[in-house]
């Protein structure tokens, strides 16, 4: 038996390990219904970008035709809206969407400026996030 010997890591090494895994950690927590999360009638939801942005034309289109009242289905439910409303329920799902993001932006950021194994390791990632939407 040959017995081989683990290198021991460097205290970059170890920083940098550090700072990819609390990057990891901020980046699950982004993507998690922590953040990514509002209710409709008590109702969790959650629109991806790609969903707000569909949703946004049929809302335009059905504005420009004269209708008044639109559905927003999720999961097999349906919420009867006023497109009015709807549209500024859009605009307000995007607005906490982009605070979001720009807040865990700001945490990435954070990671990569810090120095110390304690500093990264205590470094709390789930500050700053706006309330979550009800409407």
């Amino acid at each position: 038996w040959e017995l081989y010997t683990i290198p021991e890591l460097t205290s970059e090494q170890i920083l940098f390990n550090a700072k990819k895994d609390k990057k990891n950690d901020i980046e699950r927590y982004d993507s998690s219904v922590e953040v990514n999360e509002f209710y409709i009638q008590d109702v969790p939801v959650w629109l991806d970008k790609a969903t707000r942005a569909g949703l946004k034309l049929r809302f335009e289109a059905e504005i420009a035709m004269g209708k008044t009242e639109t559905a927003l289905w999720y999961n097999n439910m349906q919420f009867p809206l006023e497109l009015n409303l709807a549209m500024q329920m859009l605009y307000a799902i995007e607005i906490y969407a982009s605070e979001c993001y720009d807040n865990t932006q700001l945490h990435l950021a954070n990671i990569e400026n810090l120095s110390t194994l304690d500093s990264i390791l205590e470094y709390d990632y789930t500050t700053g996030y706006p309330e979550k939407l009800r409407f």
